[in-house]
């Protein structure tokens, strides 16, 4: 699944809620970008669509609730990008970063305790 920057930046502020949100929670968003309501609502639309929010009614207003959390999403992209980019392996990402010295001696020490199941 694939969310436009327009729509991550509405998941960002929808994840970053509390509770439940509402149009009038995107309008800071929305002067910002200059987004009229009905784009607004596309958007909403096809997040939904997407399976990345869900929507209700209540009071006659449209609520909207996250239908995968910020991890969720994150953990899903990074599947997809192995999966596109590494046939799968992340063995093979791990190793290009390593090759390109991207990572620390923090990050490598991290990962060894990722495999050996003592991350958290």
């Amino acid at each position: 699944m694939r969310l436009s920057s327009a729509e991550y930046e509405i998941m960002q502020v929808i994840w970053g809620k509390e509770g439940p949100a509402s149009g009038s929670d995107l309008e800071p968003l929305s002067r910002r970008r200059g987004w009229k309501a009905p784009t607004v609502a596309t958007f909403l639309k096809r997040l939904c669509e997407k399976g990345v929010l869900a929507s209700y009614k209540e009071g006659g207003r449209r609520l909207y609730r996250p239908a995968l959390s910020r991890e969720e999403f994150a953990g899903r992209q990074a599947r997809t990008f192995v999966e596109e980019w590494y046939g799968g392996h992340v063995s093979d990402l791990v190793a290009g970063l390593s090759g390109q010295g991207a990572l620390t001696d923090q990050e490598k020490e991290r990962l060894k305790k990722l495999l050996e199941g003592e991350f958290r």
